[in-house]
Order: structure tokens, then C-alpha cells, then sequence
């Protein structure tokens, strides 16, 4: 009999978990991913006939999976490409064919059909759609996405695909790569998994966490409407809405706040004005009713405590942080000190030409909590050391520490004493 604990305990396990993989942010995995592709061709290039990897990125819904996919190609041609085309009339690219597992089946990719040679005799080939790359000396990217949500036949013909970059005898040009896309197989999530010992040991599985700092460079650097940007600034928590999702109810993800932002540039270019009313509608559709009412008051009602403000004009909103601190309201002094972070982390707003702004943010750490101040020490430390995150924040800490003696005996020397050396 098997024991019903150990079967309780692994059903629990996040899939992660199971599959014992590592996990860590979209921005990482989009810069392991094309990397790699860029590694395995200079390899190439160089004489080493290295094999090429596939990857299996997991992640929830609406997390951005597919859309790095897109960038991966994109970047690739100019990275890859560039200098020939800008010298050359003939365009090469890194292409990117895409398939949707849940609306194929297996004779979409292949299918016999009947022949009849010169002499006469009957016989069978194979008719390859559209869906394989056919043109050698090409590169590419291949990409399958829901793969886990196919049928098991589909499945048995897409792992040869991810195994051997091949489909039956026919392999693909040698320049194409192959990616899988996957939501979590946990019970938000329709799965029908195909179990494949060997699929599961060729590919390298990646599994993507929900991070609003990747989240937030990407809307900055895609123009999404500031509002979206300046919400999740100040609230990076709603980014992702898993308890709305659990109940199957709409939620939050980084893909619906993308659509919000174009809903938001449209009304503004088309009518030099939100419609406030019918932002409303169109939320709770893509956020749900209880995210978008608070989307709308931040927008809307100017009621909370904007990091931004913090930072340029503290004055504005010094009075409003006081009573929380007199308060002792530490949900909120949080929620404003993260906001604060991850504004700075992304934004990386200059402070070395006025003054004011160092100030700004010296006044407002020093009238923090304790346990509230750590956390801007414990952001700093949770930054890649090699990122313009961890750069700017750390330049920053550095320059307050200069500017004023009572900010490392006020903030700095007791978050070190509290953490008992643990913080660095």
C-alpha cells in the first residue's frame, strides 16, 4: 500500500518543488536564454560542434513567459545580425515560429500521404506543415507553448521535437532552437502531463518567479502609461493577484496590467482625457472589481502616500508619513517603505546634481521604524551585485552616509545591532 502521508506531502509541494529546479525572475531567465543561443553559435563558429539546449521555462499565467520569447528574437537578429544587414540588401533574422499545444493535434505536424513511383508502385511520404522550419543555413526559435496542455499523442511527437530537433526523419535547419512553455501543474492550472523520463532529463527547466522590479523595467521600457507604472511602483505586491486566481475568479498578472496601460493611452490620445467610469469596467475585466477600485482610487483619489513624492518633494507628504509613524501603523509604513525601494530600484531617479533629493530621502529613513528601516537594507542586499539596481542603491546608501553623521548612528549602526550582524 503506498503511504498516504508521503502521497499527502507530495501533492502539497508547489511543482517546483517536485521537479526540484531553481527558480528566479523573467528578466534572468530571458538573459540565461539568449546567452545560451549566442554561446552555442559562437561555439559553433569556433570549430566546437557543442549540442544546443532546450528549455522548459515554467511559470504562472500572464507572468511574461511568451513575451521574452518574442524579445529573445527580436534582440537576436540585431545581435546576430546587425552588421550584416546594415551592409548587405538581403535581410537575414532570428525568426521565431510559435505553436499553441491546446488547439493541435499530432496530424497537424505530420501526416502520410499516398505516392505512386515510375514504376507504378504505391508508397507513402510524409507531408511536413507549416508549423516545421524547412530552410537550412536559417536560425530560429521554435517555440512550444502550453506544451503540458497537448494530447498525449501531440506530446509524444512535440519531445522528439524538444529531444532530437527533429520531426520523424526530417530535422530542422541546425541554426533552431527549441524552447517549451509551461503554467505550473498546480490545481489552478488545467494540466494534462505526459510523463517522460528522458524528456525530462534533455531538457533544462527553468521555473519563473512573479517579480515587479522585472515587471516595472519593462513597462518603462515599453512606454506603458504611467499610472500602471506609478500603482505598481507603490503597491508592487499587486502585481500578480494569486488568491483571485485560486478561486478562479479574473486576477492581476503582469499581462493584464500591459493591456490596462494600452486601454489607458488610447483614451488619453484619442479623447485628451480617462474616462474614469469606464476604466472601471474594463478593469475589473482584466484586474477584477476589487483591484480595480483600488487602481482608481490611487489614480483618482490621490489618497496614498506616492514614493515618487517621497523622494521630490517630501514636504508634500511628510505630514501623512508622521501619522503613521505616530500610529505605530506598520502594515502601511511597509507597504510605503517597499513601494520607496522598489521606486528607487527601478526609476534610479539622479540625486548627485540637487541636494534636496538626498535629503529627501535621508528625512524619510530617519523618521522609519527600526524594523521598518531594515527593509530598504535588506532590498539593497537582495539586488544581483552586478545590476544597475544594486549600483544606483548602493551609491545612494553610500552618499547618505556622507551627507550626514546621524544617518549611520541613527539608521545605518542600529539596523546592524537589531540584525545581529547578520546584515551587512
Amino acid at each position: 500500500m503506498p503511504d498516504t502521508d508521503t502521497a499527502k506531502q507530495e501533492a502539497e509541494l508547489k511543482y517546483q518543488e517536485r521537479l526540484n529546479i531553481a527558480v528566479t525572475s523573467i528578466g534572468r531567465i530571458k538573459e540565461i536564454l539568449k546567452n545560451d543561443i549566442k554561446d552555442t553559435i559562437i561555439a559553433w563558429n569556433k570549430g566546437r560542434d557543442v549540442d544546443k539546449q532546450c528549455y522548459h521555462i515554467i511559470g504562472p499565467a500572464g507572468v511574461g513567459k511568451t513575451q521574452i520569447c518574442l524579445q529573445i528574437a527580436k534582440e537576436l537578429t540585431e545581435e546576430i545580425f546587425g552588421a550584416h544587414n546594415k551592409k548587405s540588401e538581403e535581410q537575414k533574422e532570428f525568426e521565431m515560429m510559435m505553436i499553441k499545444s491546446p488547439v493541435l493535434s499530432r496530424d497537424d505536424f505530420i501526416i502520410p500521404f499516398p505516392v505512386e513511383d515510375e514504376k507504378g508502385f504505391n508508397d507513402f511520404r510524409m507531408l511536413y506543415s507549416d508549423f516545421v522550419p524547412k530552410v537550412q543555413g536559417t536560425y530560429g526559435l521554435f517555440v512550444i507553448d502550453e506544451f503540458s496542455r497537448g494530447d498525449h499523442q501531440l506530446q509524444q511527437l512535440l519531445w522528439q521535437i524538444q529531444n532530437e530537433y527533429a520531426v520523424h526523419t526530417y530535422a530542422f535547419p541546425k541554426g533552431w532552437f527549441v524552447f517549451s512553455i509551461d503554467n505550473p501543474d498546480d490545481s489552478e492550472y488545467s494540466m494534462d502531463n505526459l510523463e517522460d523520463a528522458a524528456g525530462l532529463r534533455r531538457q533544462c527547466h527553468l521555473y519563473v518567479e512573479v517579480n515587479a522590479h522585472d515587471f516595472i523595467n519593462y513597462a518603462m521600457q515599453q512606454d506603458f502609461h504611467p499610472l500602471v507604472i506609478e500603482f505598481i511602483q507603490t503597491f508592487p505586491e499587486y502585481l500578480y493577484d494569486f488568491q483571485s486566481q485560486k478561486i478562479g475568479a479574473v486576477y492581476a498578472n503582469p499581462a493584464s496590467y500591459e493591456k490596462l496601460s494600452d486601454h489607458l493611452w488610447k483614451m488619453e490620445l484619442a479623447r485628451g482625457a480617462l474616462d474614469y467610469e469606464e476604466i472601471e469596467l474594463k478593469g475589473a475585466g482584466l484586474l477584477n472589481i476589487n483591484m480595480t477600485k483600488i487602481f482608481l482610487e490611487f489614480a483618482r483619489d490621490k489618497k496614498h502616500i506616492r514614493p515618487m513624492d517621497v523622494f521630490h518633494n517630501f514636504a508634500s507628504v511628510k505630514a501623512k508619513i508622521e501619522r503613521l509613524v505616530s500610529e505605530n501603523d506598520a502594515s502601511k509604513l511597509t507597504e510605503l517603505m517597499v513601494g520607496f525601494c522598489t521606486y528607487l530600484g527601478t526609476s534610479q531617479p539622479p540625486f548627485d546634481k540637487d541636494p534636496r533629493k538626498l535629503q529627501n530621502a535621508l528625512d524619510f529613513l530617519l523618521m522609519m521604524p527600526i524594523d521598518v528601516a531594515a527593509l530598504f537594507i535588506s532590498q539593497i542586499d537582495g539586488y544581483d551585485r552586478l545590476s544597475d539596481s544594486f549600483k544606483y542603491m548602493t551609491t545612494l546608501h553610500l552618499a547618505m552616509m556622507d551627507k550626514d553623521r546621524q544617518y549611520k548612528k541613527k539608521f545605518y549602526d542600529p539596523i546592524v545591532a537589531a540584525g545581529e550582524g547578520k546584515v551587512k
